[in-house]
């Protein structure tokens, strides 16, 4: 007999039960947004009071993209067929005839927009009220100033995550761009905390010098160097958070501090929507952030091309055993996380 693996036994390519990032807040607007995540069409609309409204985005009559259609008294009506959903996924009109079918309904998506960030829950709707999204104030904080961008990366997410995980790799693919004690021998082991859910970690440079670009943000003469700190974690499936610090002194008045949020989303096993911002808490002026944009926007350009690479690799060749070394510690922790949570979501 022929056996034949069939497609659901296949584990799935990232966990469900997580809050994604599908938008952010200035993109959703009272015109429809069509978004592919977690191998799921979606349609994004604000309603007249400023919620966002999250539904599948597919007409129950036909196949038909409601992205396509319009938002009318707070109902999303589809061009095509000219069926009505309410926010709820409920289909409230049929220009056809007065009776609206009973099942006709789309999923609607539990979702919560804080942060500058429209997050939305993507399993079982009772499970979204015992988890709340991840919280980073400070994309909002007039205390911090924030940079960034979103793209589609075409690499699985779990790609993304262990190179957040690993900064080492950024003397290697920009060493103008990277901090200099990350060539200058072999850097301080990584202080790792894990949970069932979190993997955090921290590291203490020796003092040393800044990139020339860094140094020049903060005034400093290019051979001054700093006390520097790094710290790291991977908050959820979808979101990692870092951060970087430099100090002149004891004083706690001379830190400087750069943190890094990256959302990430699945939009299927090969490719991830990337949301990135960069905050810091000094140099505030608008100036200094048009002249850091395109700086940290080739840098993340950079990785995005090597890691599309990776995944271009894994697709020919499939996956092996990787080598790794110590400062990997934390990506694996990483990843034994994230396929415990596959796990355990496939097997419930």
């Amino acid at each position: 007999m022929n056996w034949q693996r069939s497609e659901s036994l296949q584990p799935p390519a990232y966990p469900t039960q997580s809050w994604y990032v599908a938008a952010t807040s200035d993109e959703v607007t009272s015109d429809p947004l069509g978004r592919r995540a977690l191998d799921t069409a979606l349609v994004l609309y604000r309603t007249s009071d400023g919620s966002v409204v999250v539904l599948e985005d597919r007409d129950v009559h036909r196949p038909y993209p409601l992205s396509l259609g319009r938002v009318e008294d707070d109902l999303i009506i589809s061009s095509y067929t000219g069926f009505a959903y309410a926010a709820d996924g409920a289909c409230v009109r049929v220009p056809t005839q007065h009776e609206v079918p009973y099942d006709a309904r789309v999923r609607a998506y539990p979702v919560r927009e804080q942060d500058g960030l429209v997050w939305v829950w993507f399993a079982e709707a009772g499970l979204a009220s015992l988890h709340k999204p991840p919280n980073a104030p400070w994309l909002g904080d007039s205390a911090w100033s924030t940079l960034g961008s979103e793209w589609t990366t075409d690499a699985n997410f779990l790609l993304l995550h262990e190179n957040f995980a690993d900064i080492t790799h950024v003397a290697v693919v920009d060493p103008d761009f990277a901090p200099p004690v990350l060539t200058a021998g072999p850097v301080p082991l990584l202080e790792v905390e894990v949970t069932e859910t979190t993997v955090s970690f921290h590291r203490d440079y020796p003092t040393a010098p800044l990139a020339a670009w860094h140094a020049n943000l903060l005034g400093a003469d290019p051979s001054t160097e700093f006390t520097q700190h790094e710290e790291g974690r991977f908050v959820s499936p979808g979101l990692w958070i870092d951060s970087w610090e430099v100090r002149r002194s004891a004083d706690a008045a001379s830190v400087a501090t750069f943190r890094f949020t990256h959302a990430v989303t699945p939009v299927d096993a090969t490719s991830t929507r990337h949301v990135w911002r960069v905050s810091r808490d000094f140099a505030p002026e608008e100036a200094t952030s048009a002249d850091l944009a395109p700086l940290f926007t080739q840098y993340y350009s950079q990785v995005r091309d090597i890691l599309e690479t990776m995944q271009g690799v894994l697709a020919i060749d499939g996956p092996r055993a990787d080598v790794s070394v110590a400062s990997d510690v934390a990506a694996l922790q990483v990843r034994k996380i994230v396929a415990r949570m596959i796990s355990d979501e496939r097997f419930a």
